[in-house]
């Protein structure tokens, strides 16, 4: 993943946090509990990305990945997020 579409994706997650945010100020629980389970996704989504993921981050991609491969969605080679090692961080077991 480049640069470029790191930031992109940033953005994206960055704008459904903030969607999802809003929807439990304005909704009702039913939408509450939608909407965390998407905030839930995407902040472990920007840890990883951001090089601070924890280990439950770690955890939820590799299940989600994994399904994805079993389903045969992506290929069993494949990753449906990349990884980036920042300096310091040590994301992967």
């Amino acid at each position: 993943m480049t640069e470029k579409n790191i930031q992109v994706v940033a953005d994206r997650i960055e704008q459904k946090l903030n969607f999802y945010a809003q929807k439990i100020i304005d909704s009702s629980a039913k939408v509450d509990e939608h909407a965390l389970g998407e905030l839930v996704f995407y902040m472990a989504l920007r840890r990883i990305l951001s090089g601070r993921a924890t280990i439950q981050d770690i955890g939820m991609m590799d299940a989600i990945n994994d399904t994805l491969q079993e389903a045969g969605i992506i290929e069993g080679h494949q990753t449906f997020y990349k990884v980036t090692k920042k300096e310091g961080a040590d994301l992967l077991p």
